[in-house]
């Protein structure tokens, strides 16, 4: 598969995805996927035939509560340059069928970079370890080192807790205090989140956060599915 840079939110209105038309498809069962109804899919598609829609035809939905699909264990991933339905599955240990079919509607063949896809639950390949004191994060995939992230300051005022924990849910741009991403974990306000402050190595955490660069953290939240075990020293 060739990675087609394509950014949905210029092809589409504001508040709305693309989406390509499959077999049996009708704009009641879209509607129902994505939140929305039939009359605002026909507005915000001028022309648009809604008995007589076309296999691999390209439309616009518009959006009402959320900005990507839905995804009950919040299980996402954001797609990045070189990603293919093969190469993901591959690395959530599924099958590329299955991605496929959490993620109605998707073209397997023109994945868009920044496009936001809904991961299956399996077992996860990896697992984190995350030492304050040394203020480094390092993920482990199969026993070996894959990536090691440097994290912020500990607040001694207010220390963050040590010990095992999962990865109970995961956010896209989940709002300016959290930064890029948010990765919670399986204690309440417990998690690992992105700054939107170029010095965030110098900032002591607030609250039960963990925080790493936005760039550090797109790239972790990526990594780590729903599930994942986070051993924090």
């Amino acid at each position: 598969m060739t990675m087609i840079y394509r950014n949905p939110y210029n092809q589409c209105p504001a508040g709305s995805v693309p989406y390509t038309i499959r077999d049996k498809d009708t704009l009641g069962n879209i509607a129902s996927f994505y939140n929305t109804t039939v009359q605002d899919i026909v507005q915000f598609n001028p022309g648009i035939s809604p008995n007589n829609l076309q296999v691999g035809q390209h439309i616009c939905v518009p959006l009402k509560l959320q900005m990507y699909p839905s995804c009950p264990t919040t299980n996402y991933y954001v797609v990045v340059e070189g990603d293919s339905l093969v190469s993901i599955a591959s690395s959530f240990n599924i099958t590329a069928q299955q991605l496929l079919y959490s993620n109605y509607g998707i073209d397997p063949n023109d994945l868009y970079i920044d496009e936001i896809l809904c991961i299956p639950v399996a077992p996860p390949i990896v697992a984190v370890e995350i030492n304050i004191g040394e203020h480094k994060l390092v993920v482990y995939r199969n026993g070996n080192v894959l990536k090691t992230y440097r994290i912020g300051l500990e607040n001694p005022n207010d220390p963050i807790p040590r010990g095992t924990f999962t990865v109970v849910n995961k956010q896209v741009d989940p709002g300016v205090e959290r930064g890029a991403r948010w990765i919670g974990l399986s204690t309440p306000g417990l998690g690992i989140q992105g700054t939107n402050n170029p010095q965030f190595i110098e900032n002591i955490s607030q609250g039960h956060s963990i925080i790493l660069s936005n760039r550090d953290v797109s790239e972790l939240f990526n990594l780590m599915p729903v599930v994942t075990t986070v051993m924090i020293l």
